[in-house]
């Protein structure tokens, strides 16, 4: 794969981080208008992003039988990972930084960053970004659950409604319905899902940016624990998931492309969820900053592999 491609794409969506970053240090706004920006991006980009994914592709016993692929492999890759990475540091559980680096060790970028690394870096194989919207799913199914409960302590988001009946979910439903029942939108309506779907990751940028220029920098630099959770996230994390899938009867493609999601730094959800349950904001905001600046270079690298 194009190192020159892979890189440019990352460092285009870093630039995303930039108005943010001025906004706040120029006093336009302040740190309390992130969680409205989070809010926006949870509730309204998140659900059209899935959509128009969706609505990429047409009905065949093909798509319907690597989405269900797609589905068990970011069950497995996701869910299992952060139980692992929960189960070793599960004696430090109680300090909220060891919280929120179990849940950044797997919960990746699929949706606003690895979408747009797909269309580049696999222009000949569009399904890919279908099966994405899996991901997405599982990742948000986690998120409103385990990770949650993980990041907060508090039982009450192990709950099968809050983990079903949330935006994203919800999403793949619909865009799930239209696909087996073979509808598509209106092109108008098309149209609007494919713009609010594009502004999904200048939103999550924007917020990531807001967050670095109301956070030290130190920190950021400094923390061990953070480059630990990095490093599983972008380096660890990766391969054990492109093992796994070298075991599976699939195709090539299919291999590289969910290899590609697993290379994606943190995901902003990390950050957009703390920003919402009021937990290690800061600590959230330096891992996913870190990992998407040292993904300029990890993605490129980790992408030469296959």
């Amino acid at each position: 794969m194009s190192i020159s491609v892979t890189f440019s794409t990352v460092v285009v969506m870093l630039l995303y981080c930039i108005p943010g970053f001025l906004l706040v240090k120029s006093r336009l706004l302040t740190s309390r208008h992130i969680a409205p920006f989070a809010v926006y991006l949870l509730y309204v980009n998140t659900p059209f992003l899935i959509i128009h994914s969706m609505q990429q592709i047409e009905y065949s016993p093909y798509m319907v039988k690597y989405m269900a692929i797609a589905l068990a492999v970011s069950l497995a890759m996701m869910g299992g990972g952060m139980a692992l990475v929960y189960l070793a540091l599960r004696r430090r559980q109680t300090e909220i930084p060891y919280r929120i680096c179990v849940c950044a060790a797997t919960m990746g970028n699929v949706g606003f960053m690895g979408i747009p690394l797909l269309q580049a870096l696999l222009p000949d194989y569009p399904q890919m970004q279908s099966f994405a919207s899996m991901f997405f799913l599982t990742l948000n199914v986690l998120m409103w659950s385990m990770s949650s409960w993980i990041m907060t302590r508090d039982r009450q988001y192990i709950s099968l409604r809050k983990a079903l009946v949330n935006p994203a979910v919800l999403s793949v439903a619909l865009g799930l319905a239209l696909f087996f029942a073979r509808l598509r939108l209106p092109d108008r309506l098309m149209d609007m899902t494919a713009l609010l779907s594009r502004m999904s990751t200048p939103i999550s940028m924007l917020i990531l940016g807001m967050r670095l220029a109301s956070a030290p920098i130190k920190p950021m630099l400094t923390n061990r624990l953070q480059y630990i959770a990095v490093a599983l996230k972008l380096v660890a994390f990766p391969l054990v998931t492109l093992a796994l899938c070298r075991l599976l009867p699939v195709e090539r493609d299919f291999i590289r492309g969910v290899y590609i999601l697993s290379c994606v730094p943190v995901g902003n959800t990390v950050l957009s969820f703390s920003e919402l349950l009021g937990q290690g904001q800061d600590v959230a905001a330096n891992v996913v900053l870190l990992s998407t600046i040292l993904s300029m270079l990890t993605i490129p690298v980790m992408l030469l592999l296959i």
